[in-house]
């Protein structure tokens, strides 16, 4: 079994662009950090990703242009980054919330990708620690 890693750890291993805005919805929707010891990387079914992160703003040259040029990638197998990425149990819509990676998630959507590359936080899920366990919480207790 893989051991559990921090957000902090895998982010040094290969930097997430947007790691500020994860670690703010870590904070704000999970009551956690980057020292929580609840991540996993792992390859998870893009079927599974909270379908509301489906972009369906086809007016949006930008946006449209950057799921282009990740479709062409993945169909060269060229290595993508990381999906930054919540497992819940009980979401009708998927069990998987997606934090970091909208473009990514959305050409593998596209191209009929069956799995991507994710660090995953299993926050109070399936084995996974609460957030109270949280490394800097417990050292400030």
């Amino acid at each position: 079994m893989t051991a559990w890693s921090t957000l902090a750890g895998l982010h040094r291993s290969q930097p997430c662009k947007d790691y500020d805005a994860v670690l703010d919805n870590l904070a704000v929707l999970y009551r956690s950090t980057a020292q929580l010891r609840c991540w996993k990387s792992e390859a998870v079914p893009v079927g599974e990703i909270d379908r509301v992160q489906i972009m369906d703003d086809l007016d949006d040259h930008d946006e449209t242009q950057r799921v282009k040029a990740l479709r062409s990638a993945l169909r060269r197998n060229d290595p993508l980054p990381p999906l930054v990425l919540v497992h819940g149990l009980t979401s009708d819509r998927g069990n998987f919330f997606l934090l970091d990676g909208c473009h990514r998630f959305n050409a593998a959507h596209e191209e009929g990708t069956e799995k991507l590359r994710a660090w995953v936080a299993h926050i109070d899920c399936c084995g996974g620690p609460s957030p109270d366990m949280d490394d800097t919480k417990l050292a400030a207790g």
